[in-house]
C-alpha cells in the first residue's frame, strides 16, 4: 500500500559518495513502489564538527548567530547532492533549506524549538510527484533568523514534517540495526528490540542511547506519528516506536554518555535554585538527572555548552545566587532504565552494588519511576556498561 513517508537519514548514513548512492537507490525503490517521500538528511559524517572546528580556528568565541549560518551549510552540501543522484535514476527531486520549507523556530540559536511547519513549498513538492530533500537540524525564527536546533536536530526535524504533513510514517535511518539494550559496540550480546514505549525511548535518548533524539519521540508521541529507527547500510527489521500498551519492560537497557559532564552548584540558599532552573530553561540548557542535597545541585550537562554555563553561572555568582560551582568532565553519567524502579525500592542498591562488585566506583545517584542514573569515571564508563547489563538484562534472561 501507498502512503506519504518522511524518511530521515543521519551522517553515517550520508557520510560518503558512494553512501549516498545507497541512500538514493533505497529512495528510487520506494518512489518506484507508489510512495510520496520527504526525505531529511543530516550532515556528511562529521562535517559538523569539523565546521565547529573551523570556527574556533577562526574565532575565540564565536557568535552563536554566525555559527548558526555556519553549520547549516553541511546539511545543504547533503541535500543537493543527494537531489543530484536521484535526478540520475530519473527520479524528480528538489531540494531544500529548513527556512524553505517553512520549519519557523524560536529565536534561540543552537538550540532552537520549532513553533509551526508552513511546508508550503514541500506540499507543492508532492503535489507535482517530486521527492523533497528538505535539510535537517535547521529552520528560520519569526526574525528570519537562521536558527539550528540543536545536536540530533533532524530527528526532531524529521518527525515535525510528519505531524505537519499527516505522514503515514516517519523512519529514521542509521547506522545500527534498531534500538538495544546497550550500545552493541560496547556489549557484545546487547539484545534488539522490535517496540519500545515512547516513555521508556525518551528515557534511553535523554541518557546517551543516541538513536533518537529526545524531542523527536515527545513529538512523535504527542501527534501519534509512526516512528521506526532503521539501518540505513543493510536490510533489517528495525525498532518500531509505540503507545504504552499493557506489556511491561523490566529493564530496557543500559546506556552511558560521553558526550555529558557532571556539574556540581552551591547554591548561597535554597531559595535561589529557582533562578539556576530559570536560567537552564531560558537558555535552553539541558539537564538530565538533576539531584538537590543541602543546598548542593548535581546534575549532568552537555560538554560542548560548558563555555555557556559557565558565563550564565558566573552572573548568578555576580547577583549573589552561586557561592561556588565545579565541571567534572573526568565523570559521566551510566543509566539503568526501566519499568521496574516504581516498585523496586531495592533497585538503586543493586545498581550500585554491581558497580562494585566491578570495581567502578559511583557518586551521585538519581532515581526515578523510569531510570537510574550515576556518575562514574569517563575512563571506566563501558566497563560500568557491560556489568549493569549482565546483572540486568543478561541475568534476568538466565
Amino acid at each position: 500500500m501507498s502512503g506519504l513517508i518522511v524518511q530521515k537519514y543521519g551522517g553515517t548514513s550520508v557520510a560518503q559518495p558512494e553512501r549516498i548512492q545507497r541512500v538514493a537507490d533505497r529512495i528510487a525503490d520506494r518512489y518506484g513502489r507508489g510512495h510520496s517521500l520527504v526525505v531529511v538528511v543530516s550532515a556528511m559524517g562529521h562535517t559538523t564538527d569539523e565546521l565547529i572546528e573551523l570556527a574556533h580556528q577562526v574565532s575565540k568565541r564565536p557568535p552563536q548567530r554566525e555559527m548558526d549560518m555556519l553549520l547549516t551549510a553541511g546539511e545543504r552540501i547533503s541535500m543537493a547532492l543527494l537531489s543530484m543522484a536521484l535526478s540520475d535514476r530519473g527520479i524528480p527531486a528538489v531540494s531544500f533549506t529548513g527556512s524553505q520549507s517553512g520549519i519557523i523556530t524560536d529565536g534561540t540559536h543552537r538550540r532552537a524549538r520549532i513553533r509551526r511547519i508552513l511546508g508550503d513549498r514541500v506540499r507543492e513538492a508532492l503535489s507535482k510527484k517530486q521527492v523533497a530533500i528538505v535539510a535537517g537540524f535547521q529552520g528560520v525564527s519569526e526574525t528570519k533568523e537562521i536558527t539550528t536546533l540543536g545536536r540530533g536536530g533532524s530527528d526532531t526535524t524529521a518527525v515535525a514534517l510528519a505531524a505537519a504533513l499527516k505522514a503515514d510514517a516517519c523512519e529514521i535511518y542509521t547506522d545500527v540495526d534498531g534500538v538495544f539494550s546497550a550500545d552493541p559496540r560496547v556489549v557484545s550480546g546487547a539484545k534488539q528490540w522490535r517496540r519500545l514505549p515512547h516513555d521508556l525511548m525518551v528515557e534511553l535518548a535523554t541518557r546517551g542511547a543516541g538513536v533518537l533524539h529526545p524531542r523527536s519521540v515527545e513529538l512523535a508521541k504527542q501527534f501519534n506519528v509512526p516512528l521506526w529507527v532503521i539501518n540505513s547500510l543493510r536490510q533489517a527489521d528495525g525498532t518500531e516506536i509505540v503507545m504504552r500498551g499493557m506489556e511491561e519492560f523490566a529493564v530496557t537497557g543500559v546506556t552511558s554518555d560521553s558526550a555529558k559532564a557532571c556539574l556540581e552548584v552551591q547554591l548561597t540558599r535554597a531559595t535561589a535554585l529557582s533562578a539556576l532552573w530559570d536560567l537552564a530553561t531560558r537558555h535552553q540548557l539541558a539537564v538530565v538527572a538533576p539531584q538537590f542535597v543541602s543546598g548542593r545541585v548535581s546534575c549532568f550537562v552537555e560538554r560542548d555548552c560548558e563555555g555557556e554555563w559557565r558565563s550564565h553561572l558566573q552572573k548568578l555568582v555576580t547577583d549573589g545566587f552561586v557561592s561556588s560551582y565545579e565541571f567534572r568532565s573526568d565523570w559521566v553519567p551510566v543509566s539503568v532504565v526501566g519499568d521496574r524502579f516504581s516498585q523496586d525500592g531495592s533497585a538503586l542498591q543493586s545498581v550500585i552494588e554491581a558497580l562494585a562488585s566491578a570495581g567502578v566506583e559511583a557518586t551521585t545517584g538519581n532515581a526515578s519511576s523510569l531510570a537510574i542514573t550515576l556518575a562514574v569515571p569517563r575512563s571506566r564508563a563501558d566497563e560500568a556498561v557491560q556489568a549493569l547489563h549482565r546483572i540486568f538484562i543478561e541475568g534476568s534472561e538466565a
